[in-house]
C-alpha cells in the first residue's frame, strides 16, 4: 500500500495531543467539567413564585388546577370532579393523600375498586399524588415504589393528583439532585406532563391515546 502525505509530522501531532498538548485557537473550547446538575433558568418560572409558575405552565399542558389551603382534598372540589366525569369507579395510589381521598369518593356514590391493572382498566377516574410537582413545566413527578405502581395514572380516563405545595420544585434539576443522594435511586419515575397525547397520525394531536384524556391537580395547603 503507498502512503500519502507526512506520516512523521502526522504522528508527532498525535503523539503531543496524547501528552496532553493542546495547540492555541480552539473555536470553542471545552468548560470545565460540571460538579453536579446544572442550575436550569427558563422564562417559564418565576423563582418567586413557584406555585404560581406551576400552575400557569400545567394549564398551558391541558391541566386542570385546583388551589385549596385544604391539607386535604376538599369534599366539594372532589364532588364537582365526580359528577363533571361522571365518575362510576376508582382507584387510588398507596399515597397518604390519595387514599385520604378514598371515604370521600364513597360518600359521592363511587365504587373504589382495589388498586390493580384490572381495576384501573375499568375505572373512571385514578387518583395519585406526587413525589414532586416542577414548575418550569407543569409536570408530576411520580415514584412508582410510593404510588404502588404505575396503572393509576396510566389506565383510568381521568387522573386526579393531590399534590401538597411544599412539594413544587422550581425545575427537573431539583429532582436530579435528590435521586444523586446514595440510596435514594427508586425502580422506576414517571413525569406526567398534562393529558397523553400523540401527533403520530398526520402530525394531528390527539389526546388520551396512551393514557388518560384529561388531568387534574388539587395543590394542597396552597
Amino acid at each position: 500500500m503507498t502512503e500519502h502525505g507526512n506520516r512523521a509530522a502526522f504522528l508527532a501531532g498525535a503523539r503531543r495531543r496524547l501528552a496532553g498538548f493542546e495547540p492555541d485557537g480552539h473555536a470553542h473550547p471545552l468548560g470545565p467539567p460540571l460538579d453536579g446538575v446544572p442550575r436550569v433558568t427558563s422564562a417559564l418560572l418565576d423563582p418567586h413564585d413557584l406555585v404560581g409558575s406551576f400552575t400557569a405552565n400545567a394549564t398551558a399542558a391541558r391541566v386542570l388546577v385546583h388551589r385549596t389551603a385544604a391539607t386535604e382534598v376538599p369534599a366539594d372540589i372532589l364532588a364537582e370532579i365526580v359528577e363533571r366525569h361522571r365518575v362510576r369507579r376508582a382507584v387510588v395510589s398507596a399515597e397518604p393523600e390519595a387514599v385520604a381521598a378514598g371515604p370521600f369518593l364513597e360518600a359521592c356514590g363511587v365504587q373504589v375498586d382495589t388498586l390493580s391493572i384490572a381495576g384501573a382498566a375499568g375505572a373512571d377516574l385514578g387518583v395519585t399524588s406526587a413525589t414532586f410537582a416542577i414548575a418550569t413545566t407543569g409536570t408530576l413527578v411520580q415514584e412508582s415504589s410510593a404510588a404502588g405502581g404505575r396503572a393509576a395514572s396510566l389506565l383510568p380516563r381521568v387522573h386526579l393528583a393531590l399534590v401538597p405545595v411544599r412539594r413544587i420544585v422550581a425545575s427537573s434539576a431539583e429532582v436530579l439532585r435528590g435521586l444523586a443522594t446514595p440510596g435514594r435511586l427508586p425502580s422506576n419515575i414517571v413525569l406526567v406532563t398534562g393529558p397523553s397525547r400523540s401527533g403520530d397520525i398526520e402530525n394531528t394531536i390527539a389526546l388520551g391515546v396512551h393514557g388518560p384524556i384529561q388531568v387534574e391537580v388539587v395543590l394542597l395547603g396552597a
